[in-house]
């Protein structure tokens, strides 16, 4: 599987003010707006800059950043803005695929695939367990978060060239070539490709056979769907500023499958195989030591290709550390990042006082402590 620079480039966005925003209206807009051509937008108004800018949403959840030099006008419908009912985005998502695609429920999620039922209803198995565990999770570790209102929409394309050409056309800047999935923020939408490569599947065991031959993209399926909770429940706030090693590294907490499992995936916190391995190795490279604060200070190291590897590595390090280690100081952390505006940029420097207030100290100080953490954990067989 290749390295996630999808995951980064769809998490990432542009921030286009540092100023505070107005909070969302939940009225219905229309704003015309263009450059070079004029495009209409209907939905509610999540966020405002003083400069103008403004961050709409649609009915189906999608986000629209609009320059100020770029509306032309806008108007009040009148009329109270209301999400998509679940019929209501199962249409959308079938104005948005091929012919050949059809809507399957779960209690949580709307999915559209053209891939065998049997695969449909194992990936709903899936995204289930995976739902259920979130919540738990977060009720242990005390995190307030909230479930979503609405279900969750879920796209999975039984073969590659169509998801390629889908996902080219949602994020035309970023290749997705060996890409089994990725969780679209603007769009709130995950796209999965079918794993096994056959519709003419009908068995769950044969799936469960195929899947287990390929537990790097299991985990990727985990990974995505973890990014739409986060987005949805309050954790994080789409279109704001997530530093991308707290984004990642609570995807890479939860993406560790298990063998043993009917689903390949059980729970959270498992260590994980490629990344505690890689850590350790840095580690040995003299390539950890004073190091660490640069994580926070921006996301950088993920955007480079050459140090994505390593930023993934200590991203996992981290979280897990902190999870299991500072829990009080996760909790108040994650509440600040819950808190955040949508297109207001932070600084390194307020970056590093947002970690520093949660947990008393910086990472670089807690080398020590987190090294000798990672060495005492053992990846599960």
């Amino acid at each position: 599987m290749p390295l996630r620079l999808f995951d980064i480039a769809v998490l990432c966005f542009l921030i286009v003010g540092r100023y505070s925003c107005n909070a969302a209206d939940d009225s219905t807009w229309i704003i015309k707006a263009g450059d070079p051509t004029t495009s209409v937008f209907t939905g509610r108004i999540v966020a405002e800059l003083p400069s103008g800018a403004v961050l709409l949403e649609e009915r189906n959840g999608k986000l629209h950043q609009i320059p100020a030099r770029q509306i032309q006008s806008r108007a009040d419908a009148k009329e109270a803005f209301v999400p998509f009912t679940s019929a209501e985005l199962a249409v959308d998502l079938l104005s948005q695929v091929p012919a050949g695609f059809e809507i399957t429920e779960t209690e949580h999620y709307i999915v559209c695939s053209n891939s065998a039922a049997e695969y449909v209803e194992f990936s709903g198995r899936l995204l289930e367990v995976v739902f259920d565990q979130y919540f738990h999770f977060m009720t242990e570790q005390k995190i307030a978060v909230t479930q979503p209102a609405r279900k969750l929409p879920i796209v999975i394309f039984a073969s590659a060239p169509e998801f390629e050409a889908f996902a080219s056309k949602q994020h035309p800047e970023i290749s997705f070539e060996d890409t089994p999935g990725y969780f679209s923020v603007s769009d709130n939408q995950t796209l999965l490709l079918d794993l096994t490569g056959d519709r003419s599947i009908r068995f769950a065991a044969t799936i469960r056979r195929r899947l287990a031959e390929k537990p790097l993209q299991v985990a990727t399926v985990v990974h995505e769907t973890v990014h739409q909770l986060a987005f949805n429940s309050g954790l994080q706030v789409r279109m704001a500023d997530n530093p991308l090693w707290l984004s990642e590294g609570l995807a890479m907490y939860f993406e560790t499958g298990s063998s043993r499992s009917s689903l390949l995936w059980s729970r959270p916190g498992l260590v994980n195989p490629r990344h505690q391995p890689a850590f350790l190795k840095l580690l040995d490279d003299s390539q950890i030591s004073g190091d660490l604060n640069s994580l926070i200070e921006s996301d950088a190291t993920f955007l480079n290709a050459a140090e994505t590897p390593a930023a993934y590595a200590k991203a996992w390090a981290l979280t897990h550390y902190l999870i299991r280690e500072e829990k009080t100081g996760m909790q108040k952390y994650l509440l600040s990042l819950s808190q955040r505006k949508p297109m207001v940029g932070l600084t390194a420097e307020q970056r590093t006082q947002e970690f520093q207030n949660a947990f008393g100290k910086l990472p670089d100080e807690m080398e020590r402590e987190l090294v000798s953490y990672i060495r005492r954990q053992r990846v599960s067989r």
